[in-house]
């Protein structure tokens, strides 16, 4: 326990110093100045305003029912150490999160890298990393937690994002403990494009047995969607080498009660059983566990939209699609986003109807298709927007399908 303070000690010493340089300023309001932590530039924002992350190392933040976008500055690695809270976000408000790397500190109890919780309005997470904390306390007690921790949130979109359950370790002679979760969905309705959401490693050396690896993602209650993603159950640790031990079952891939899954083109990996183990190896774990749930799985339908996270007005972005050849191509561009399942296109729409669809082309033999998008001079007086961008592709034989989303920043110059 001693030793644990310490390194606490010390972990709490590098972030304050790492902390001291890294600077966090909110697009358009130069007279609040810079501040230090996303937290302190989180309660001075206020509806709608823009986040902008530099480069360092920031603890723990929690955003309550306020519309916000915290983004990484182009280039920067913005690291957070602690846990991102999104919590109690109201129908016509809406929270994104670009960019950023969250690995959670050691900690006491275990503690997810992204916690969710009663969002009734639209929570969008972008090319970011979410890893759960390592929480060590008295024997044999030690755990891991998860990747996202979602509960009774009703529009939940990640897109190219890393949920990875946190791997436990050696625990030496100790009981096995199983690796943190993936994702954690509880009465939640959440998409997943072009994910990779794992559960991590069970404890290694455990008596009389491995730890088992987590589970890829759990849902119990409402929906998941899933496109081009990957979900895989971590790995069993290995057993302890004194005595007769066994080593860790796999983690499975999916867990799911009481709720539906639409699978589009995902891989499902179950967990591998430990590899060190001095008499038995571990049971390896299991694709799909579903309870009263379920659960459809379809091929050849994923589309891709690409881009860059941030741009000016007056400036071409360049958008990249990814389809079948002979597909054409149309874009939806709003500064407003929704969440619509829509089974007849294969995907989750985030554009708000009445569309307007703008032909772009028809994907070649390549399989991709460069779409130049001009941004004309915008006239609102914020400093930033976001825009959200989404394709719908039309394959030869009239079949429809909706496109991963992203989101950009365009910068009012």
């Amino acid at each position: 326990m001693r030793l644990h303070s310490i390194i606490q000690t010390a972990f709490a010493l590098s972030l304050a110093a790492s902390a001291a340089h890294a600077d966090v300023s909110i697009l358009g309001k130069p007279h609040l100045g810079v501040f230090t932590q996303i937290q302190a530039a989180v309660d001075a924002a206020s509806h709608n305003d823009i986040l902008e992350v530099e480069d360092g190392i920031y603890a723990g933040f929690v955003i309550h029912n306020k519309s916000l976008t915290v983004i990484a500055a182009p280039g920067a690695l913005a690291e957070v150490q602690g846990t991102c809270e999104v919590r109690a976000l109201g129908p016509m408000r809406a929270v994104a999160l670009i960019g950023l790397s969250v690995a959670n500190a050691p900690t006491t109890t275990p503690q997810p890298g992204l916690r969710l919780l009663d969002n009734l309005g639209n929570v969008r997470l972008q090319a970011c990393t979410f890893v759960g904390s390592y929480a060590s306390a008295s024997f044999g007690s030690s755990s891991a937690g998860n990747g996202a921790d979602v509960v009774r949130c009703s529009r939940v979109v990640f897109t190219r994002c890393m949920l990875f359950g946190r791997d436990m370790g050696f625990l030496s002679g100790q009981p096995g403990r199983p690796g943190g979760v993936g994702l954690d969905s509880v009465d939640s309705q959440v998409a997943l494009y072009e994910c990779l959401v794992r559960g991590g490693k069970g404890s290694e050396e455990g008596y009389p047995a491995g730890g088992a690896g987590g589970d890829g993602c759990r849902a119990a209650g409402w929906g998941l969607f899933a496109s081009g993603a990957t979900i895989q159950g971590g790995q069993g640790g290995g057993g302890d080498y004194l005595g007769c031990t066994t080593s860790g079952a796999g983690g499975n891939a999916l867990v799911i009660e009481d709720a539906s899954a639409e699978l589009y083109d995902s891989d499902l990996i179950r967990g591998a059983a430990g590899v060190f183990y001095t008499c038995t190896e571990g049971m390896g774990g299991r694709r799909i566990i579903a309870t009263n749930a379920i659960v459809n799985e379809y091929g050849s339908e994923h589309r891709s939209l690409g881009g860059p996270t941030q741009t000016t007005d007056n400036a071409t972005l360049m958008l990249t699609v990814v389809g079948k050849p002979g597909d054409t191509v149309e874009l939806l561009v709003a500064q407003r986003s929704v969440f619509t399942y829509m089974s007849t296109l294969s995907g989750v729409s985030t554009i708000p109807q009445p569309w307007n669809l703008i032909p772009v082309g028809t994907i070649g033999p390549s399989g991709s298709l460069a779409v130049p998008y001009f941004i004309a001079d915008q006239t609102w007086p914020q400093a930033a927007r976001v825009f959200n961008f989404q394709a719908v592709l039309t394959n030869g034989l009239n079949q429809r399908f909706l496109s991963s989303p992203i989101q950009v920043l365009v910068r009012n110059t």
